[in-house]
């Protein structure tokens, strides 16, 4: 949409020059025209006969009546010149605010994208640590749980209850989750389970 605008300001810029060329040339024709006015005028007080007195009045008037055609359409030219600007400029200012709202969202998704790779790496560093502390047999547990289970590997357990598939958890089973001294797995989405520690202790 922005290159679009810029192409039709484009075009109504070069329209502008087009015209400015030719009122210009007109200008440089009617200054002509001007001085051929003040030479016939001249000649005027050399004819001798009734006839060449006429020729040149009627010359002279054909001469002026260009001249008043040419001043019309450079007038007209100089107005829709003066519309044409005032146009561009208008469109060029609503064209500079909608490019610095542009710029501003691409700096904003940048910076979102930057900080998304920095909490990416961040937490790949993390887990990488903690793989490391882990044995190699657990660690690859989990990943295959959270491939399953929707991103879920390990899901708290409350009130006797899995929070990640909600089926009930057998008492002495939820006890040892309490306790967090084994890997307690649940018996239904097999998911890893830990206490939550707000529900009631058994």
């Amino acid at each position: 949409k922005l290159n679009s605008e810029k192409e039709r300001i484009q075009k109504e810029k070069e329209k502008a020059e087009l015209l400015e060329k030719e009122r210009k040339k007109k200008e440089l024709n009617l200054s002509s025209k001007q001085d051929k006015i003040k030479r016939e005028e001249a000649k005027m007080f050399e004819v001798k006969t009734n006839k060449e007195y006429q020729a040149l009045l009627s010359e002279m008037e054909s001469i002026k009546e260009s001249i008043s055609r040419d001043e019309e359409e450079i007038l007209q030219m100089m107005d829709e010149i003066d519309e044409l600007k005032k146009n561009l400029s208008k469109r060029e200012r609503e064209m500079a605010v909608v490019h610095e709202k542009v710029e501003a969202e691409r700096k904003s998704i940048q910076e979102k994208m930057a900080h998304g790779d920095t909490v990416w790496k961040e937490q790949t560093e993390r887990r990488e640590v903690i793989s490391k502390q882990l044995e190699a047999n657990l660690v690859k547990l989990y990943d295959t749980l959270k491939e399953k289970r929707q991103g879920l590997g390990v899901v708290g357990a409350k009130d006797e209850t899995c929070q990640g598939c909600f089926v009930n958890i057998p008492p002495q089973m939820f006890i040892e989750v309490q306790k967090n001294n084994a890997l307690i797995r649940c018996p239904n989405c097999n998911r890893i389970l830990y206490w939550e520690g707000n529900g009631k202790k058994k």
